[in-house]
Protein backbone atom coordinates (compact mmCIF):
# COMPACT_ATOMS: atom_id res chain seq x y z
CA UNK A 1 0.00 0.00 0.00
CA UNK A 2 1.31 3.32 -0.71
CA UNK A 3 2.64 5.32 2.39
CA UNK A 4 3.33 2.65 4.12
CA UNK A 5 6.98 0.47 5.43
CA UNK A 6 7.92 -2.42 7.13
CA UNK A 7 9.81 -2.22 10.22
CA UNK A 8 9.76 -5.80 11.28
CA UNK A 9 9.08 -9.43 10.14
CA UNK A 10 7.77 -12.18 12.39
CA UNK A 11 7.77 -15.50 12.41
CA UNK A 12 4.75 -15.80 14.74
CA UNK A 13 1.56 -13.47 15.07
CA UNK A 14 2.14 -12.86 18.49
CA UNK A 15 5.70 -11.60 18.46
CA UNK A 16 4.80 -9.63 15.78
CA UNK A 17 0.97 -7.82 17.92
CA UNK A 18 3.46 -7.85 20.94
CA UNK A 19 5.74 -5.10 18.78
CA UNK A 20 2.62 -3.37 16.88
CA UNK A 21 1.40 -2.81 20.59
CA UNK A 22 4.61 -1.04 21.66
CA UNK A 23 4.71 1.17 18.79
CA UNK A 24 0.91 1.85 19.44
CA UNK A 25 1.74 2.86 23.18
CA UNK A 26 4.62 5.20 21.64
CA UNK A 27 2.04 7.16 19.41
CA UNK A 28 3.32 5.04 16.05
CA UNK A 29 0.19 3.92 13.97
CA UNK A 30 1.13 0.76 12.92
CA UNK A 31 -0.92 -2.72 11.28
CA UNK A 32 0.06 -6.27 11.18
CA UNK A 33 0.19 -7.93 8.23
CA UNK A 34 -0.21 -11.52 7.42
CA UNK A 35 -1.96 -13.59 4.71
CA UNK A 36 -2.03 -17.53 4.65
CA UNK A 37 -4.37 -17.91 1.61
CA UNK A 38 -7.28 -17.97 3.97
CA UNK A 39 -5.67 -20.79 6.22
CA UNK A 40 -5.30 -22.74 2.84
CA UNK A 41 -1.29 -22.16 3.22
CA UNK A 42 -0.47 -22.67 6.39
CA UNK A 43 3.06 -22.37 5.33
CA UNK A 44 3.65 -18.96 3.97
CA UNK A 45 4.54 -17.26 7.59
CA UNK A 46 7.82 -19.29 7.49
CA UNK A 47 8.56 -18.29 4.14
CA UNK A 48 7.31 -14.82 4.00
CA UNK A 49 6.78 -14.09 7.87
CA UNK A 50 4.24 -11.53 9.32
CA UNK A 51 4.91 -8.30 8.76
CA UNK A 52 4.51 -4.64 10.56
CA UNK A 53 3.66 -2.07 8.33
CA UNK A 54 3.90 1.89 9.55
CA UNK A 55 3.97 5.57 7.87
CA UNK A 56 6.41 6.16 5.87
CA UNK A 57 7.51 9.53 7.79
CA UNK A 58 7.22 7.55 11.07
CA UNK A 59 9.66 4.52 9.71
CA UNK A 60 12.50 5.98 10.86
CA UNK A 61 11.25 6.22 14.86
CA UNK A 62 9.55 3.37 14.11
CA UNK A 63 12.97 1.13 14.02
CA UNK A 64 14.82 2.93 16.59
CA UNK A 65 11.99 1.55 18.96
CA UNK A 66 11.96 -1.81 17.34
CA UNK A 67 16.00 -2.30 16.79
CA UNK A 68 17.75 -0.27 19.09
CA UNK A 69 20.94 -1.97 18.06
CA UNK A 70 20.98 -0.46 14.49
CA UNK A 71 22.89 2.34 13.73
CA UNK A 72 21.26 6.07 13.62
CA UNK A 73 22.52 9.13 11.85
CA UNK A 74 20.78 12.67 11.70
CA UNK A 75 20.13 13.53 8.17
CA UNK A 76 19.63 17.35 8.35
CA UNK A 77 15.95 18.42 6.54
CA UNK A 78 17.55 20.75 4.02
CA UNK A 79 20.41 17.53 3.00
CA UNK A 80 17.38 15.19 2.54
CA UNK A 81 15.01 18.20 0.57
CA UNK A 82 18.15 18.58 -1.32
CA UNK A 83 18.64 14.79 -2.33
CA UNK A 84 15.04 14.35 -3.26
CA UNK A 85 14.95 17.49 -5.45
CA UNK A 86 18.37 16.38 -7.26
CA UNK A 87 16.60 12.76 -7.81
CA UNK A 88 13.43 14.61 -9.23
CA UNK A 89 15.58 17.14 -11.41
CA UNK A 90 17.44 14.05 -12.93
CA UNK A 91 14.50 11.58 -13.59
CA UNK A 92 13.69 9.89 -15.24
CA UNK A 93 17.72 9.26 -15.20
CA UNK A 94 19.48 8.14 -11.89
CA UNK A 95 20.61 10.84 -9.86
CA UNK A 96 23.73 11.25 -7.80
CA UNK A 97 26.05 12.55 -5.20
CA UNK A 98 28.71 12.42 -2.52
CA UNK A 99 28.38 13.11 1.40
CA UNK A 100 30.84 14.84 3.36
CA UNK A 101 31.32 14.48 7.40
CA UNK A 102 32.67 16.80 9.82
CA UNK A 103 35.68 14.63 12.02
CA UNK A 104 32.78 13.79 14.73
CA UNK A 105 30.48 12.03 12.63
CA UNK A 106 27.73 14.99 11.63
CA UNK A 107 26.34 14.67 7.93
CA UNK A 108 27.67 18.34 6.96
CA UNK A 109 27.23 18.94 3.19
CA UNK A 110 25.34 17.37 -0.63
CA UNK A 111 27.03 17.42 -3.05
CA UNK A 112 24.47 16.90 -5.80
CA UNK A 113 26.38 16.03 -8.93
CA UNK A 114 26.36 14.56 -12.31
CA UNK A 115 25.61 10.87 -13.27
CA UNK A 116 28.10 10.38 -16.26
CA UNK A 117 26.28 6.99 -16.90
CA UNK A 118 23.32 8.77 -17.55
CA UNK A 119 21.54 5.85 -16.73
CA UNK A 120 18.04 4.85 -15.44
CA UNK A 121 19.76 2.25 -13.43
CA UNK A 122 23.48 2.66 -12.53
CA UNK A 123 24.88 6.08 -11.69
CA UNK A 124 28.77 6.95 -11.54
CA UNK A 125 29.65 10.61 -10.48
CA UNK A 126 31.61 12.87 -12.28
CA UNK A 127 34.99 12.40 -11.89
CA UNK A 128 36.08 16.00 -12.14
CA UNK A 129 32.97 17.04 -10.22
CA UNK A 130 34.31 14.43 -7.11
CA UNK A 131 37.59 16.00 -7.14
CA UNK A 132 36.07 19.30 -6.87
CA UNK A 133 33.70 17.72 -4.12
CA UNK A 134 36.61 16.58 -2.13
CA UNK A 135 38.56 19.64 -2.48
CA UNK A 136 35.75 21.97 -1.20
CA UNK A 137 35.41 19.34 1.40
CA UNK A 138 38.80 19.36 2.64
CA UNK A 139 39.16 23.52 2.93
CA UNK A 140 36.37 23.12 5.60
CA UNK A 141 37.71 20.26 7.50
CA UNK A 142 35.19 17.71 5.94
CA UNK A 143 35.76 14.78 4.47
CA UNK A 144 33.90 12.57 1.67
CA UNK A 145 32.54 9.79 3.74
CA UNK A 146 29.04 8.45 1.82
CA UNK A 147 27.22 8.73 -2.02
CA UNK A 148 23.95 9.01 -2.64
CA UNK A 149 21.55 8.43 -5.66
CA UNK A 150 18.26 8.02 -6.28
CA UNK A 151 15.74 4.76 -7.81
CA UNK A 152 13.06 6.75 -9.66
CA UNK A 153 10.15 4.81 -9.83
CA UNK A 154 11.57 1.58 -7.46
CA UNK A 155 11.84 1.49 -3.68
CA UNK A 156 15.27 2.66 -2.12
CA UNK A 157 17.07 -0.80 -1.27
CA UNK A 158 20.40 -1.32 -2.66
CA UNK A 159 20.14 -3.68 -6.05
CA UNK A 160 22.66 -5.92 -7.32
CA UNK A 161 24.33 -3.22 -9.29
CA UNK A 162 24.40 -0.67 -5.96
CA UNK A 163 26.07 -3.42 -3.94
CA UNK A 164 28.54 -4.72 -6.49
CA UNK A 165 29.79 -0.65 -7.00
CA UNK A 166 30.22 0.15 -3.04
CA UNK A 167 34.08 -0.18 -2.93
CA UNK A 168 34.40 1.80 -0.04
CA UNK A 169 32.84 -0.25 2.95
CA UNK A 170 33.69 2.75 5.67
CA UNK A 171 30.77 5.40 3.53
CA UNK A 172 26.82 5.38 3.83
CA UNK A 173 25.29 5.17 1.00
CA UNK A 174 21.97 6.90 0.55
CA UNK A 175 19.20 5.60 -1.57
CA UNK A 176 15.92 7.96 -2.59
CA UNK A 177 13.04 6.54 -4.28
CA UNK A 178 10.50 5.89 -5.81
CA UNK A 179 9.93 9.65 -7.20
CA UNK A 180 6.30 9.24 -6.68
CA UNK A 181 6.63 8.95 -2.96
CA UNK A 182 9.87 9.87 -1.61
CA UNK A 183 11.57 7.78 0.52
CA UNK A 184 15.07 8.32 1.78
CA UNK A 185 16.99 5.63 3.81
CA UNK A 186 21.00 4.51 4.28
CA UNK A 187 22.91 1.36 4.53
CA UNK A 188 26.26 0.63 5.38
CA UNK A 189 27.71 -1.87 2.43
CA UNK A 190 30.66 -4.00 2.63
CA UNK A 191 31.90 -7.30 0.97
CA UNK A 192 28.03 -7.66 -0.46
CA UNK A 193 26.90 -7.84 3.12
CA UNK A 194 23.83 -4.78 3.79
CA UNK A 195 23.53 -3.21 7.00
CA UNK A 196 20.29 -0.80 7.19
CA UNK A 197 21.53 2.36 9.20
CA UNK A 198 18.66 4.49 10.81
CA UNK A 199 18.20 8.14 8.98
CA UNK A 200 16.67 10.67 11.66
CA UNK A 201 14.93 13.31 9.83
CA UNK A 202 15.82 16.88 11.05
CA UNK A 203 18.67 16.07 12.85
CA UNK A 204 21.57 18.67 13.02
CA UNK A 205 21.96 21.78 9.79
CA UNK A 206 23.64 20.96 6.59
CA UNK A 207 24.15 22.44 2.93
CA UNK A 208 24.06 21.58 -0.16
CA UNK A 209 26.22 22.09 -3.05
CA UNK A 210 25.83 21.46 -6.64
CA UNK A 211 28.43 21.31 -9.39
CA UNK A 212 30.37 24.43 -10.58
Amino acid sequence: MPGLATVGSYLHRDEAEIACARLGAEGIAARVVADDEGGLNPGFFAEYRIRIEVRVADRAAALVLLHPDLETIALPEQIRGAIVAHAEFCAPLEACGLLAFDQTGKLRMAYCLTNVDQSVVRFTVSPAEHLKAMLHAERNGWIIGGAFHSHPEAQPLPSPTDVAGALEPSWLYVIAGPLTEPDVRGYRIAAGSVDEVVLEIGGGQGAVRSPE
